[in-house]
């Protein structure tokens, strides 16, 4: 994997205002909310169609429910008309027996009874005193209507058990002459309640489909603004502190739109004051330092080289006529030495020499042959790019920073090679004019890796934390992780503003 690629995807150059290691700091926690969020979010389109769809399945309970009451309301209707019919007619034949104008034995005419027709699957009957049948008639089913499904019309039987037949006593003056009964098949039932369902239902069900399609494309049409609100909410909790919302004809949607633009702005404008504040003052730190070294270097390390010289003549001189001056002297001139030794180490520490007078990557190249020298390690160090323009006080922290991954992967990595690479990206150029150079760094070694607590990310180094610390006070981006074929890698990049006398 190419690591300036890595680096160049992380931070873009020219962005110098929007910080990458912005995550670190503001957005950690966005990111772990809208993560969740985003996992367990709800898509208002299909809630709203499956809480259509459960309305409409009760509609469809209860539309079935009222065509079952009116199939079982038109079953009576049906028996009591034809009851009612052949009473009349029966009435007639008695009021015309008991008045002479006919004979008892010609009772019932049922001749005159079947003038009146009866539905399909019905029968009407006419039961003796004692309930035996006298006369009856029936019709068949109607075979041409389709037959419902088996449980369908077991429910049927079920449900309309006392509806398929209606009595009704003949009587004329007190005298009860039999008892009329209209019936309907059961079966018959069945099918007219089904063909009544499946008229009604189905374009109901059609209706409900259609109902269902018409929303999701309308709500869809209306929350696609929402959609975009969701985009950029996604966009700041990565870190994205440039993004802003689009103007909304909704109002609702516009005032979230104008908090949120607020929003980003005030909380991008504040990372960037913090980001160049820390930025300034690790560069404040590093001129501060170069400038106690060289007030050391000037001045003490001046003063200790004669009060050496010093020591050494005064030796020299009383050396027959005073020996134990001329040994006092020695000893004089060994606590100089000793102190010139200490305010060398000293000055490394602070600033060292090699960034002043050999450059970034002469100083780097003696780092790396010092470690080489000191331990069984194969360190090596390349670089691509230039950085005859690097600001001092960036050279400083690229050094800095390189000196703590090779003292890391000296005392702790057991590795047998160490790599260190240096890119230097090209001059990218804000729009307030400002130029900046892209700095990546990896540091890679073949060692044991990282102890369980650095690799789950809290590492509690004091020279990563350090690393880190320094890295984002100048706005870059921090990765340590565990190589695949072992060892650890580390990987900094960071944009570095040049002077605006600098040229290209």
């Amino acid at each position: 994997m190419n690591p300036w690629a890595f680096f160049l995807g992380e931070l873009q150059p020219g962005s110098a205002g929007k910080p990458a290691a912005t995550k670190t700091s503001v957005s950690a926690v966005i990111d772990t909310v809208g993560e969740t969020r985003r996992r367990s979010g709800l898509d208002l389109k299909w809630t709203l169609v499956g809480r259509i769809v459960l309305m409409a399945m009760l509609c469809l309970i209860g539309g079935a429910a009222l065509t079952v009451r009116h199939v079982a309301a038109e079953v009576d209707r049906r028996n009591d008309d034809v009851v009612e019919a052949v009473e009349r007619q029966l009435m007639v034949q008695i009021i015309r027996i008991t008045r002479g104008f006919d004979r008892a034995d010609r009772f019932p005419d049922w001749e005159s009874v079947l003038k009146f027709s009866l539905g399909a699957g019905q029968c009407i009957q006419l039961l003796g005193p004692v309930t035996e049948v006298r006369n009856a008639s029936c019709v068949g089913s109607d075979e041409r209507v389709s037959s419902p499904p088996a449980w369908f019309v077991t429910a049927s039987h079920a449900l309309f058990v006392g509806r398929s037949q209606t009595e009704r006593r003949l009587v004329y003056r007190g005298e009860s002459w039999g008892t009329i009964r209209a019936t309907l098949d059961p079966t018959t039932i069945a099918r007219t309640a089904w063909m009544e369902l499946t008229r009604t239902l189905g374009l109901l069900v059609m209706t409900i489909g259609a109902l269902c399609v018409l929303v999701y494309v309308v709500v869809d049409h209306a929350l696609r603004p929402a959609a975009e609100v969701l985009a950029g909410v996604n966009r700041l909790s990565d870190g994205d502190l440039s993004s802003r919302l689009p103007s909304f004809r909704l109002r609702e949607l516009q005032r979230i739109a104008d908090v949120f633009n607020d929003l980003a702005q005030s909380l991008q404008a504040t990372t960037s004051e913090r980001a160049e504040f820390a930025r300034r003052l690790v560069d404040a730190q590093e001129r501060e330092r170069r400038m106690i070294a060289l007030e050391l270097h000037d001045d003490i390390a001046q003063r200790l080289t004669a009060l050496s010289c010093l020591a050494t003549s005064i030796s020299k001189t009383v050396r027959a006529t005073a020996p134990e001056a001329a040994q006092e002297s020695q000893e004089l001139v060994a606590l100089a030495s000793g102190t010139m030794r200490a305010l060398r180490e000293t000055l490394a520490h602070l600033r060292p020499p090699e960034l002043d007078d050999l450059g970034l990557i002469a100083s780097l190249q003696a780092l790396t042959a010092c470690h080489a020298r000191q331990g069984s390690s194969a360190f090596v160090f390349q670089w691509h790019g230039c950085f005859d323009d690097v600001p001092a006080e960036a050279a400083g922290h690229i050094y800095r920073i390189v000196q703590e991954a090779l003292n890391n992967a000296a005392r702790h990595a057991a590795a047998a090679n160490v790599e260190v690479l240096l890119r230097g990206g090209p001059v990218s150029a804000s729009r307030t004019g400002e130029r900046a150079r892209l700095i990546a760094l990896s540091v890679t070694d073949d060692g044991v890796g990282l102890p369980p607590a650095a690799s789950s990310g809290s590492s509690s180094g004091v020279g990563l934390v350090g690393m880190r610390e320094r890295v984002v006070a100048l706005g870059g981006a921090f990765s340590l992780a565990q190589r695949l074929e072992g060892g650890v890698e580390l990987r900094v990049s960071f944009s570095v503003p040049l002077e605006p006398r600098e040229q290209i």
